[in-house]
């Protein structure tokens, strides 16, 4: 059952002593924005603290954080660890991410520069190169980072940790879209809202994020409904 939990634990350093807490809580959010955790399958605290060089106890505190925010919730028993999402939820996500990040993307839009715009058509460039290799996890990885790369040009902290909130409890269901071939799809999408951005064009910038984030959610809804009725 804890087989790849286990796995994806094994390259991972003991965490320094100062400021553990927050360091444990940190480390747990990057493994989830890789989509490490699989929806419906608990966390172990024992395992992650072995992992971590760490006892329980901050362990504990991270996963009641990750909780009290919507990121992780009780999936068996008392067992915490990525919920497994119904359509309403879908929905619900999908709608709030379209308007939010969409927001910061027309806030980029009006603070591009040359800067930007190189790390965007880099960023591209690994998506379209992972895609075609199949390479799955470094393709979600490089996603989030297409992704947060756009909504670092907003200029606005708050802005960016509501995205980030939003990205926890996505990311863990993104790996499921590699059936549908979505990241060709989904690099379409990032080539027009590049393309958009280098224009000017915040409208047609925006436009492009909420296609993408849209025809993402159609998908797992479809998946959600195909897993339902088998």
């Amino acid at each position: 059952m804890y087989a790849n939990t286990i796995s994806m634990f094994e390259n991972q350093q003991p965490i320094q002593k100062d400021k553990l807490h927050d360091q444990v809580y940190d480390r747990l959010c990057t493994l989830l924005r890789k989509g490490e955790f699989t929806p419906g399958q608990a966390v172990p605290v024992s395992k992650v603290a072995k992992a971590f060089g760490v006892s329980a106890m901050p362990v504990r505190e991270a996963l009641t954080r990750l909780s009290a925010i919507g990121v992780l919730a009780n999936v068996s028993g008392r067992s915490v660890g990525v919920p497994v999402l119904d359509h309403d939820e879908l929905s619900d996500l999908r709608n709030v991410r379209v308007e939010i990040e969409a927001l910061a993307v027309r806030w980029a839009v009006k603070n591009r520069d040359d800067a930007f715009l190189s790390d965007l058509d880099g960023l591209l460039d690994q998506l379209e190169t992972t895609e075609q290799s199949g390479d799955v996890a470094r393709y979600i990885k490089t996603n989030y980072e297409f992704h947060l790369r756009l909504y670092q040009q907003s200029r606005s902290p708050i802005l960016i940790e509501v995205i980030d909130t939003l990205w926890l409890r996505v990311s863990p269901h993104l790996y499921q879209l590699e059936h549908a071939d979505q990241y060709k799809v989904s690099n379409i999408h990032h080539r027009d809202i590049v393309e958009a951005i280098r224009q000017g064009d915040a409208s047609a910038a925006s436009k492009a994020l909420a296609a993408d984030l849209s025809d993402a959610y159609d998908v797992l809804v479809r998946m959600l409904f195909e897993a339902e009725s088998a």
